[in-house]
């Protein structure tokens, strides 16, 4: 197995780990919005009914984390089908064979123009980010609420609804479901509350999630003071490797890499028409 190759194992383990914290939330909450993690065809198969996004929706790992074959994505597609889900798998640019691609083209699966980047530092220095007038604090479990909030108002759905509910109470019960192997950080500019950051471990990896900055604060590099803390967290908690994710030629993306971040792979989702 190749660096990159191992390092993409231990990066889709990270999300799948934060995806069950996330979705299996518990009876009450998971039938609200109908959630879960569910094991088909030998990968993790998010799904989500209080809202559509693919991110949450989603057959994880094809072809990385376990094979794929042409009985497994029916198998796949029936599952989704029988939760009222349109079946969408993940594929890896230069990474999921043509084979693979080709059973999912037949099986009627497509591009669907979407996806994201993930991102990579393998590092064992601290990095430096000082942002005058501002500062970023580990949140203890009483803020977060308040935490949940930020990234939901980040996300830009702050007026609430199904789907803010969604973000912020299950932000809220998936940082308690983690307990030391999670973290929420929230960076503060003038007095006022102005971006968050998470941190998941898992074997070896730090994952750097819900990277939101408040509209009034952006462009000030509070972001990367955020990373920055997670990256010092992680490292006092021997890890050595980081990793995050964000949608391709984003700003986020950006700072990452001027942090010392690099694209480890690109993930598109295919989705097979209900």
């Amino acid at each position: 197995m190749t660096a990159d190759a191992e390092l993409i194992r231990l990066e889709l383990e990270n999300q799948i780990a934060v995806a069950r914290a996330f979705l299996s939330p518990g009876n009450e909450l998971a039938q609200r919005y109908g959630t879960a993690v569910d094991d088909v065809a030998g990968l993790a198969c998010a799904r989500c009914a209080a809202w559509d996004y693919h991110l949450f929706n989603r057959a994880i790992g094809a072809a990385v984390l376990g094979p794929l074959d042409a009985d497994g994505i029916a198998a796949v597609v029936r599952h989704y089908r029988a939760h009222g889900r349109q079946a969408c798998i993940e594929v890896y640019d230069s990474i999921t064979p043509p084979a693979l691609l080709a059973s999912l083209a037949s099986a009627g699966f497509g591009d669907s123009g979407h996806g994201y980047e993930s991102h990579v530092l393998e590092t064992d220095v601290p990095v430096d980010v000082r942002i005058a007038g501002a500062s970023v604090r580990r949140c203890e479990p009483a803020e977060y609420r308040r935490f949940a909030e930020l990234v939901r108002d980040g996300f830009g759905f702050a007026g609430g609804g199904p789907v803010g509910d969604f973000v912020a109470d299950l932000t809220v019960s998936g940082l308690e479901k983690m307990g030391p192997d999670g973290g929420a950080f929230i960076a503060s500019a003038g007095g006022q509350d102005a971006g968050t950051g998470e941190l998941v471990l898992t074997e070896r990896v730090a994952g750097c999630y819900s990277g939101t900055v408040a509209e009034p604060f952006r462009g000030r590099g509070i972001q990367k003071a955020l990373i920055a803390a997670r990256v010092r967290e992680g490292l006092a908690r021997g890890r050595r490797i980081f990793i995050s994710q964000t949608d391709p030629d984003s700003p986020s993306g950006h700072n990452l890499h001027d942090l010392g971040f690099r694209t480890l792979y690109r993930a598109r989702w295919f989705i097979r028409p209900a």
